[in-house]
């Protein structure tokens, strides 16, 4: 069937304007008036229709006007209520929208949607708690991607001094920076250090690598 009306699948169920459909029913009587009017045979705000601002159809300016989303089994009993040919052949148009919509294919295609949004959310916090744990991790000093001067010294049995751990945060922090290197932070059990600067192990590599007398 062609067409008649403008169908919103963008919400749970399909949902058609209370306006195109008053106007498309050749309704006389004004939608401010004729909605409420139509309401008064028990259709409920949140579950047969929901209310929203909509601009001019004409693409005229203007204020927007109050429209509201209506749910097919409400357009029906509204075509229903007109008592038109037009009316009749519009309720005629929501059935097969309905058919269709509750058909086995697009059961199952929502289904398989519904699915693949859950297992997109379940990644998107698997990702958010990794991170999570390897700040957490970088803040403790215990991440094994990131070293601390101190923690690099003692891990790697480097035996470098305190002056020569002071000169190496230094050149390093400024070998990180002149390269765009990520430098994160963290807090120390040591009052002498307090907060201190994590490196990638990547960069301590390179800088080592780099800089060999660096000490």
């Amino acid at each position: 069937m062609k067409d008649l009306i403008v169908i919103n699948y963008d919400n749970q169920t399909p949902t058609v304007s209370g306006r195109e459909l008053h106007e498309a029913l050749k309704v006389a009587t004004h939608y401010k008036d004729w909605f409420p009017r139509m309401c008064e045979y028990g259709f409920r705000e949140g579950k047969d229709y929901c209310s929203f601002l909509s601009d001019r159809s004409d693409g005229l300016p203007g204020k927007p006007r109050k429209d509201h989303a209506i749910s097919i089994a409400m357009a029906k009993e509204l075509c229903m209520l007109q008592r038109s040919e037009m009316g009749r052949k519009f309720r005629q148009y929501f059935i097969s929208i309905e058919e269709a919509w509750n058909s086995p294919e697009k059961i199952m295609e929502r289904a398989l949607q519904i699915t693949q949004q859950k297992a997109i959310e379940a990644e998107r916090k698997i990702f958010a708690l990794v991170e999570e744990n390897e700040t957490l991790e970088i803040a403790l000093n215990s991440s094994l991607k990131f070293y601390t001067v101190a923690k690099y010294n003692r891990t790697f049995n480097m035996s470098w001094n305190l002056k020569q751990c002071q000169r190496i945060g230094k050149r390093l922090s400024a070998y990180c920076r002149s390269r765009a290197i990520e430098i994160r932070t963290c807090e120390t059990n040591d009052e002498r250090f307090g907060t201190v600067n994590s490196y990638p192990t990547t960069a301590w590599e390179d800088f080592l690598e780099v800089t060999p007398c660096v000490v």
